[in-house]
């Protein structure tokens, strides 16, 4: 899984966004006003993370355990270098006592507000690793493609995720410090609430595949009446419609999220994944597979930009009004 929002969080904030060994700023600013501040650092493995580096016993420590924050240390990137290096004179013990001696030296010029925010953004962390964990974002193209045939499906793992989430971030307690990533994460719980809503008016309960939950093809009905089938097929298309439109929206929302987590906490989260994108197989008369890159723009980008499921199904319908 590698490390987490909240693992980065107490490593850079103990470390003062200084190397453990040189000491010096790892947060260059910018030049101008349109560029994003550069990060200089590296966060290293005190006892290495693959089993080719020499550094300390590999085997000492489970997958979770190598990327914890007691076996990180915040260095510069020539001091990176050079303990992987150098690992006879950069020992396991030395490491750590660098990384301890430092640590305690940043917090005695701590004040007891920035040790507040500091805690303030721990927690934050610690509920974005959680909404991460449970959205499943490293697989989201493959969920949203279950959504794209003719039989809107969801994996039960992530569709039980999602229903223990909307209970879990009602209990959270909010330091109320970041109001923005709070509303953000609250504006995802919204779209989610109505999805999964949505969802379940036709699941079809009496298969006993238990992988994956279908919905049910209600306008096949046993009796030959051509109006009714019709009328029921009409409706079943337009619950396709807005369970893969509802689902866009939650894309949508999660890369809002994402947004503001590197506006507030951490601007290197998810750089290397990029954006959540929306995929989609068997398009079109040639069956090509197209991926699309969907987010909040412009006045959206407002505390709540989600408007709600009446709302947003009108909004919808006038937009295929303009368009047909």
């Amino acid at each position: 899984m590698g490390i987490s929002l909240k693992t980065h969080k107490i490593l850079w904030a103990r470390s003062g966004n200084m190397c453990a060994i040189c000491k010096n700023e790892l947060i260059v600013d910018s030049q101008d006003q349109n560029d994003d501040p550069s990060i200089t650092g590296d966060e290293a493995h005190i006892i290495a993370r693959k089993e080719t580096f020499t550094k300390g016993d590999y085997d000492s420590l489970t997958p979770e355990q190598r990327d914890h924050y007691s076996n990180l240390i915040l260095l510069c990137k020539t001091h990176h270098k050079q303990i992987d290096d150098q690992p006879s004179y950069y020992t396991v013990e030395l490491l750590r006592k660098l990384k301890c001696s430092h640590e305690l030296e940043v917090k005695a010029t701590r004040s007891e507000a920035e040790e507040k925010r500091q805690q303030d953004d721990i927690i934050y962390s610690s509920y974005v690793d959680e909404w991460q964990r449970r959205a499943d974002l490293d697989n989201w193209r493959n969920t949203c493609s279950w959504l794209s045939d003719d039989t809107p499906t969801l994996p039960k793992t992530w569709y039980d995720s999602q229903k223990g989430f909307l209970i879990w971030i009602i209990g959270r307690i909010w330091p109320n410090r970041n109001t923005s990533l709070e509303n953000a994460l609250l504006n995802y719980k919204t779209v989610l609430q109505d999805f999964l809503n949505v969802f379940d008016k036709h699941i079809e309960y009496d298969r006993e595949e238990t992988e994956f939950l279908r919905t049910r093809k209600f306008y096949k009905i046993r009796e030959h009446d051509e109006e009714r089938y019709n009328l029921l097929l009409d409706q079943y298309n337009s619950h396709i419609c807005l369970v893969n439109d509802l689902f866009f929206e939650l894309t949508r929302a999660a890369n809002y999220v994402c947004d503001k987590v590197r506006e507030s906490l951490f601007s290197e989260y998810r750089i290397q994944e990029g954006a959540l994108l929306i995929e989609r197989h068997m398009v079109g008369f040639d069956l090509r597979t197209i991926h699309a890159r969907v987010e909040y723009r412009g006045d959206e980008r407002a505390e709540m930009p989600y408007p709600g499921l009446k709302m947003f199904k009108e909004i919808k319908i006038h937009n295929k009004r303009l368009r047909a």
